[in-house]
């Protein structure tokens, strides 16, 4: 159902209810039936009222006919592009025919297509409704056929809502989502940026300057998702490069429910350690399970001291580089890494110092349920830059539950000079979910090393206790034997051999240990986090890989603190161990999200230094899109401190910087980020960037702004992004027509998609634009009657009389005439004459309402 006119029909309808249910002359009329035993079998919607209609004080034959309202607000016959919503599940979106029926309503008729997407049980529908059913006809009356079944249109929504009782339908998982309404989108040529740049400048040591510029690049035809991800690192000492992390095509294939991807990309690291790879994978992807079926990249936290820049490497690639205001940071966004191999972390601060620590992390226990299953295979090239040789491997890995508490998983790689099994299994108990597997490994190396065969036994553990409010996220332990090698490293290991080097400087794993806990303590006494780990080698036994924290935090009223100690590795390479305790709180309580918030730290380290630091951070500006963050600080080492930083999510891309100043040095950074895309609409910009996005297509609604995102706008070619879409799953995708010119319409403002992963579904918000007129007009010197239909020059229903005979309605043409309509002979309408105005051009709308005093003829 459109909905055209929407503010006229708003007036319309609003007034009618004002009428219907604050008046008492309204009659029920199965009373006046008395309530005959059809009348008691009646459904609520069947349930008529009657109006006493010279309370609308309509006087001689300017009376307009209310029996359309009998049994309420119906929708008018027609064809309408609507969400069919099964039990609150979507489970198509197409055009259905409203058709009028008895009682002046328009019902929708549900096709066989329709009743086939409900997938009802037949065999569970009384015997007498089966034929009907069965049949199939044109239009299938459900709500008569299967018991309790109900069938309502929600105008508001543009959604036909069917209710069926569940013992009618076949099971299905919570949550499914038919494939068929998975949307592979438009084509479109996507570009995701993060660009940072850093300058420092120290009194003693001179200049640092650097610059990291990160992409994602996608082009999608189709089915077909071409992506390419990469990174340009420059600074002042070493120059600048381009470095590729991956380049590859990847296609859904539903019949396994996972993907297919050819070229440059990684294996999962679920079982083995991740590793980089050129060639061709087949991988199952729980997401396009149903959120009831469904089963990490890691946080990573530290604390800054000042204004500083936080690197992520993995094998020596960076991963992830932003700057980070002083205090505690929280990193959680953190792209696809598999689920092994170490993360190094390098947090520089603007005054040169800088912290070094290295987060060895391990999958979290497995459990599926029984029948679920996961799997992938792999066949390609090492792709590891430090490496003159790229040995082809193959890689399989399976999991399935085949009970409700146990589940069972093994894999295996093969390479020329490298083989490698694994089995394992993880057991839900009441004790919590724990998983045990143990890897064989067999490594030819060659050289005096010869070949090297050793074993790897890994145990994790992960527990909510409800009883103590205690959450173990992850435990996990794993030994390796001295002459077991994962595939990475006997790859490493055999060049370095190859050329004639010393294989003990690739380190071997010894000891693995990680922890997180988090514990709630009684009687509003706060909470206690640990989080921890730990590495060893085998062939340098003097080196630990060593990074804890502790805390306590609690709250009184209005009062955030906490108490955190802990311990990593500083730039002279030896472990340092500091203390901080925080204060925070809102500037003035009770003000919305927009209220300044103030924090107080200070903080002491193992090696005598000390600091304190205050710091305010609040937004302001329409939907809080403006951001802002000033500090000052003073340490014992290098005195006193200040910083200020700022961001701005525009229409087009979000940019901030950062300015920082102390005894002897300055730091300046600036970045911006963003998306976009290329479509055969145009080129659309976005302030955020997302591998999935909603293309709105709103013509005329330049302004309008996506909902839910700062800053996301209706260009003025008529299109806006909406990020961060879920792929598989129902989005909302929601428009705000504030913002947008007083001349446009919208049919509708909101729709629910079902994107595929990669996908840029094209989402479009019809609108009508037009000129709004208010005319006051009077028929043989009486007001208007309220309620009377208006029409335009082709015969078009535009709105109604609202109160007082006024008319609101939106013209597109110049000049025109309305016919007002109470009735179907010639003494029950007559017509307004209007012509338009020149729009000022003072005006800040383009279609301002435009107001006249007319007599209807």
């Amino acid at each position: 159902m459109s909905i055209k006119n929407g503010f006229l029909s708003g007036i319309y309808l609003y007034s009618f209810s004002m009428f219907v249910f604050f008046t008492p002359f309204c009659i029920n009329a199965t009373e006046i039936n008395n309530n005959t035993e059809e009348d008691k079998l009646a459904s609520p919607e069947d349930t008529a009222a009657e109006f006493d209609t010279q309370l609308l004080r309509q006087e001689g034959q300017s009376q307009i006919d209310v029996s359309r309202f009998t049994y309420g607000s119906s929708v008018a016959p027609g064809k309408y592009r609507i969400d069919i919503i099964v039990n609150n599940n979507l489970v198509s979106h197409e055009e259905v025919t409203f058709k009028e029926v008895e009682k002046n309503r328009a019902e929708a008729c549900l096709t066989p297509d329709i009743i086939k997407s409900i997938n009802l049980n037949i065999e569970k529908i009384p015997f007498d409704a089966r034929k009907g059913l069965t049949e199939l006809a044109a239009c299938t009356d459900l709500a008569h056929m299967v018991p309790d079944a109900t069938v309502k249109f929600d105008a508001d929504k543009q959604q036909l809502n069917i209710e069926v009782p569940q013992i009618y339908l076949q099971h299905t998982a919570r949550g499914n989502i038919d494939p068929a309404l998975w949307d592979s989108g438009v084509p479109a040529l996507m570009l995701g940026y993060y660009m940072n740049a850093y300058d420092s400048h120290y009194s003693d040591a001179g200049t640092s300057r650097s610059f990291y510029s990160s992409m994602n690049v996608g082009l999608n035809i189709g089915k077909w998702y071409f992506r390419h991800s990469g990174a340009y690192n420059w600074d002042q000492d070493n120059g600048g490069g381009y470095q590729s992390t991956n380049t590859y095509v990847q296609r859904d294939t539903e019949f396994v429910r996972g993907h297919l991807y050819l070229g440059q990309y990684y294996t999962s690291g679920q079982m083995f350690n991740s590793v980089s790879y050129t060639g061709a994978q087949l991988a199952s992807d729980d997401r396009m399970l149903p959120a009831s079926q469904r089963g990490y990249a890691p946080e990573i936290r530290g604390i800054a001291k000042t204004n500083a820049k936080v690197t992520v490497r993995q094998s020596g690639n960076i991963l992830y580089q932003t700057t980070v205001a002083p205090g505690a940071f929280l990193i959680d966004d953190l792209g696809p890494t598999g689920y092994g191999g170490d993360l190094d972390v390098t947090i520089e601060e603007a005054d040169g110092s800088t912290q070094q620590y290295s987060l060895p992390y391990s999958s979290l226990a497995q459990s599926l349920r029984p029948g679920a299953q996961q799997f992938s295979a792999t066949a390609g090239k090492l792709r590891d830059y430090n490496l003159s040789e790229k040995p082809m491997f193959y890689e399989t890995t399976y999991m399935r539950g085949l009970t409700n508490i146990l589940t069972a998983y093994a894999g295996a790689q093969y390479s020329q000079n490298y083989q490698a099994v694994l089995v394992g299994a993880a057991v839900g108990t009441p004790a919590g979910a724990i998983s045990a597997d143990v890897t064989q490994s067999l490594s030819h190396i060659g050289g005096e090393t010869g070949d090297l065969a050793g074993q790897s036994y890994r145990l994790s553990y992960s527990k909510l206790i409800n009883e103590t409010n205690s959450n173990i996220t992850i435990a996990a332990y794993r030994y390796s034997s001295s002459g077991y090698m994962d595939l990475q490293t006997a790859a490493q290991t055999r060049d370095a051999v190859k050329h004639e080097g010393d294989p003990d400087t690739i380190w071997r794993s010894k000891n693995q240990f990680s922890l997180s806990l988090n514990q709630g303590l009684p009687l509003g006494l706060g909470n206690l986090y640990i989080s921890s780990s730990m590495q060893s080698y085998w062939n340098n036994g003097n080196s630990y890989n060593t990074q804890y924290q502790v805390g306590y935090s609690n709250s009184y009223k209005w009062l955030n603190y906490s108490i955190n100690a802990s311990r990593n590795k500083a730039e002279n390479g030896q472990d340092q161990t500091t203390w901080y305790l925080t204060l925070s709180m809102p500037l003035w309580p009770g003000h919305g999200g927009a209220t300044p918030y103030v924090s107080m730290r200070y903080n002491e380290d193992s090696d005598g230094g000390r600091g304190e630091q205050v710091n305010m951070s609040g937004s302001f500006g329409d939907d809080n899109r403006y951001g802002y963050n000033v500090s000052g600080a003073h340490d014992n080492y290098s005195g006193s401190s200040g910083s200020v930083s700022g961001s701005w999510e525009g229409s087009k891309a979000t940019v901030n910087g950062s300015y920082s100043t102390g005894s002897g040095y300055n730091s300046t950074s600036v970045g911006m980020s963003g998306g976009i895309v290329a479509h055969s609409g145009g080129v659309t910009f976005s302030p955020y960037n997302s591998d999935n996005y909603a293309l709105i297509e709103a013509k005329g609604a330049e302004g309008a702004s996506v909902s839910g995102y700062a800053g996301a706008t209706v260009d003025s070619s008529g299109y806006a992004l909406s990020p961060s879409l879920v792929p598989y799953q129902q989005n909302h995708v929601a428009i705000n027509p504030e913002g947008s010119d007083l001349g446009v319409e919208f049919e509708n403002t909101a729709q629910d998609i079902v994107p595929r992963a990669g996908s840029v579904v094209k989402v479009k918000f019809n609108t009508h634009t037009g000129t709004p007129l208010l005319i006051v007009s009077t028929s043989k010197g009486e007001p208007l009657p309220f309620g009377a239909d208006i029409f335009d020059d082709e015969n078009t229903h535009v709105g109604a009389v609202s109160q007082g005979g006024v008319i609101y309605v939106k013209v597109s043409k110049p000049k025109g005439t309305l016919t007002i309509k109470w009735g179907e002979d010639e003494h029950s309408q007559c017509r307004v004459a209007y012509a338009l105005k020149p729009a000022e051009s003072n005006k800040n709308s383009k279609n301002a309402i435009q107001r006249f005093t007319s007599v209807c003829q």
